[in-house]
């Protein structure tokens, strides 16, 4: 890292008062504290960070004077490899910024067949972080088994589910999809129904009474809530105003087997979102429901297929959540092996945890049509992405952690016109379309360079877009170079004169909270998917209008913030 990154990043945490997510500053002027070892946990077993060692935090990010730097350095060096198992290979760099030498180190995410990261004297139990809400926590035990689990291609899904057979399956949909595969492969042809429903890995012996694998009960039973009952989706409609006392428009239980919960939870949608109409280049109109449905599919097919099925989460439902400017489709489990986010929608960038799930819904049709659930080619993302970009969507928003993965697509145009009154209301100078796309996509969530090129933009045009928004005070870069995200600056909002802007720059945390009626910022996190030091300057915003109050220590991870009042304009 360079002086221009640091300098960068120490303007950053001055201006926003805190420590985004992905940065930890350490006086560290008596020597290297023993807490480093949890944050390089923490880093370690999240989306990495940096750490800056010679900068006090509670004196407002002021420098301080390191009397051995280089000893500092070999110290966290040697930290990072004896203090922590797996030892961490970590990058270190001695830079000089204001007459001050620094120790900087940027700590790479771990691969997840290595994780979880952990102190070594604390012990797996009690010494593995994660780096979350408002600083380094503990990671759960729950949290640890799933860890762990993911080490190694999980085989829940080839497990035998006791007291079922073959007498459980739909006849029909078994069959068209036997005719299907009995077509292709012409081994199968000549083999009896007991053991192509054995190959195919649908029961788990070529025997007649063999038991279903709990792959092929999910695909193929009459009814598989009656061995596993919160192996569900669970649909929710929430109203516009949560105030009215009316908490849902429609809130449905969906059951079956997954090829029926995909096609019933497409169902329930639809009875509640708009058509609009469209009228073409042509002067032809045409309608449109407001979500492209065939996006919607695909997060829901994702969300059944990749979930985790391991005991840990068997009692946790997929939850897709309709909101007035959002819908919100949850999943049980991150993301499954070497994936990151980052990397979401880049061609053949795929990691399946349910490898023979996956393959059975590759051959099996959605109950009343003759298309197939999924397609099993890495191909889910990419459409979803795609079909945003030509429908000028915001880019769907995906957020992984330990125990969930949720995606989030937004209501509205990227470019609609309230963006577009927000957009001028800043009155920055937006040399390219690149720049508004960049800000729109900003005002909706976080942003990387990466990001930018599925939307169309070459990545040294990207790199210079970001620098200009950061140079105009728009954005807020958090990471290092190679794990670079950037939010929106909260100094942005007071600088727009949209009378509506306070509401506008605020929907995710104010309506989670709204709906919660109480909750800590870590909490908000995990809900809204911002970083954490958007949701605290969001909350500092809701404090100072008298819409939230808070309870407890400023600084104390369980300080909890209540709603009390309604924002302007609602």
């Amino acid at each position: 890292m360079i002086a221009d990154d640091v300098i960068e990043m120490l303007a950053t945490l001055r201006r926003i008062g805190g420590e985004p997510s992905g940065v930890e500053a350490k006086r560290a002027a008596e020597g290297l504290p023993k807490s480093v070892r949890e944050t390089l946990s923490a880093f370690a077993n999240t989306e990495g960070g940096t750490v800056l060692l010679g900068v006090d935090e509670q004196s407002g990010f002021t420098l301080v004077e390191l009397t051995d730097p280089a000893g500092l350095r070999n110290a966290l060096v040697q930290m990072s490899r004896d203090d922590l198992t797996p030892a961490l290979r970590i990058s270190t760099e001695i830079v000089e910024v204001d007459g001050h030498r620094l120790v900087v180190a940027e700590v790479p995410p771990t691969p997840a067949d290595q994780r979880p990261v952990y102190v070594t004297a604390q012990g797996i139990s009690g010494g593995s972080y994660l780096r979350g809400g408002d600083g380094d926590r503990h990671m759960t035990q729950a949290e640890i088994a799933m860890v762990t689990a993911a080490r190694t291609q999980p085989m829940y899904d080839r497990e035998p589910v006791d007291g079922t057979s073959a007498d459980d399956l739909d006849d029909e949909a078994v069959r068209r999809t036997l005719r299907r595969m009995r077509t292709g492969y012409p081994k199968l042809a000549q083999s009896d129904d007991a053991t192509v429903l054995y190959r195919l890995g649908i029961t788990a012996g070529p025997a007649t009474e063999s038991s279903l694998t709990l792959a092929g009960l999910l695909a193929y039973g009459q009814f598989p809530q009656q061995h596993f009952p919160q192996l569900m989706v669970s649909v929710v409609v929430h109203g516009p105003d949560p105030a009215s006392g009316v908490r849902f428009l429609d809130n449905q239980t969906v059951r079956g087997s997954i090829p029926e919960m995909v096609e019933t939870t497409l169902s329930v949608l639809r009875r509640s979102l708009s058509i609009r109409a469209v009228i073409s280049d042509h002067g032809g109109r045409m309608d449109e429901v407001e979500y492209p449905l065939e996006a919607v599919r695909e997060a829901v097919v994702n969300a059944l297929l990749h979930r985790d099925y391991s005991p840990v989460t068997r009692g946790t439902q997929v939850q897709v959540e309709l909101f007035p400017d959002r819908l919100v489709v949850r999943s049980p489990g991150g993301l499954y092996g070497g994936v990151v986010v980052d990397e979401l929608g880049e061609e053949g960038i795929s990691s399946s945890r349910n490898a023979v799930l996956a393959s059975l819904l590759a051959d099996t049709y959605l109950p009343s049509s003759n298309e197939l659930v999924a397609e099993n080619r890495s191909s889910g993302i990419p459409a979803m992405l795609a079909v945003a970009r030509r429908r000028g969507l915001p880019r769907p928003n995906f957020r992984s952690s330990i125990a969930s993965f949720v995606v989030t697509m937004a209501r509205s145009e990227l470019l609609n016109p309230e963006v577009r009154r927000w957009i001028a209301g800043l009155h920055v100078h937006l040399p390219t379309p690149a720049h508004e796309i960049a800000l729109a996509m900003l005002r909706e969530n976080y942003l990387t360079n990466e990001m930018l090129r599925q939307w169309g933009v070459d990545r040294i045009a990207a790199g210079q877009v970001l620098r200009d928004l950061v140079d105009q005070g728009l954005a807020v870069k958090e990471g290092g170079r190679r794990y670079a995200q950037y939010v929106l600056d909260p100094t942005a909002a007071g600088r727009a004169k949209e009378p509506d802007l306070f509401t506008s720059l605020l929907p995710d945390v104010s309506q989670a909270l709204r709906n919660r009626g109480e909750a800590t910022a870590g909490e908000l996190v995990e809900l809204t998917g911002l970083s954490r030091t958007a949701v605290l300057n969001h909350l500092r915003a809701l404090v100072g209008a008298d819409t939230v109050i808070a309870v407890g220590a400023a600084r104390s991870p369980k300080r909890r913030y209540r709603w009390v009042g309604s924002l302007p304009n609602q």
